[in-house]
């Protein structure tokens, strides 16, 4: 392998450097810290995309919940059937959203139907004791 001398050595080194510098090198104002233009602009660029906003929060758990509650409380009295009747609200909206759960909220609704039945039918029953007395 032939050897280079010195000045051809140094030759080679200059020129590298050259064309490994970015074009703008002769600008006065610009400081050895900025940014590369071919690192900051150019087709390797990801265009920004915004992120997706959060999904409302789920009205079907809340719903179950006052489907249940509504169906314990119709166990024992008929005074909270305007719970049931809520809890079919919120369950009949949660199925209309597409994010909410559908099988939760095919739960709450037949809950808090068979809540409605129950404390119509203590409620039935408890005013055909008034009569009787």
């Amino acid at each position: 392998m032939p050897s280079l001398d010195p000045s051809d050595a140094a030759r080679l080194a200059a020129q590298a450097s050259r064309s490994a510098a970015a074009p703008a090198d002769d600008d006065p104002e610009r400081l050895p810290t900025a940014q590369l233009e071919m690192a900051a602009f150019g087709d390797h660029l990801i265009p920004y995309v915004p992120p997706a906003p959060p999904t409302p929060l789920s009205l079907a758990p809340g719903a179950l919940a006052a489907a249940i509650l509504a169906l314990v409380a119709s166990f024992f009295t008929g005074w909270l059937l305007p719970l049931g009747a809520v809890a079919v609200i919120l369950s009949i909206i949660s199925l209309r959203r597409p994010h909410d759960s559908t099988r939760v909220g095919v739960w709450s609704l037949c809950l808090s139907l068979l809540s409605i039945v129950f404390s119509a039918g203590w409620l039935i029953w408890g005013f055909s004791q008034l009569a009787v007395v």
